[in-house]
């Protein structure tokens, strides 16, 4: 009876084994609200420590669509503790929706508004 058993139990684990390759991977969590601060001349400073993924690409894009297309998306890359900064095109009021993208997964945005 005992060897009755075994290959289904192999049968049972390649099948678990097979299904846990194939599960989905966590979501990427939103990237945690950076600082704003204005620069000059309608650039907007923006930082965050730890904020990200280690090494992510944040992405940066202006709601705004009375801003020119070539001024609305921004990014740069996060450094090994998930910190990053970047000067953007932003005018008070404008919407700023920010991302992380790692592994070929991109996060929801998080919205920060220009003071």
């Amino acid at each position: 009876m005992g060897r009755r058993l075994l290959p289904a139990a192999v049968v049972v684990a390649s099948l678990t084994l097979a299904l846990a390759c194939t599960s989905p991977t966590l979501p990427l969590p939103p990237p945690a609200a950076p600082t704003v601060s204005a620069v000059q001349n309608d650039v907007v400073h923006l930082a965050s420590v730890e904020g990200v993924q280690p090494n992510a690409l944040v992405l940066v894009v202006n709601q705004n669509p009375d801003v020119p297309r070539n001024k609305r998306v921004s990014g740069t890359i996060a450094d090994e503790r998930g910190s990053w900064e970047l000067d953007v095109y932003g005018r008070t009021g404008d919407a700023l929706d920010v991302s992380q993208e790692f592994d070929a997964t991109r996060s929801p945005p998080v919205t920060v508004y220009v003071r």
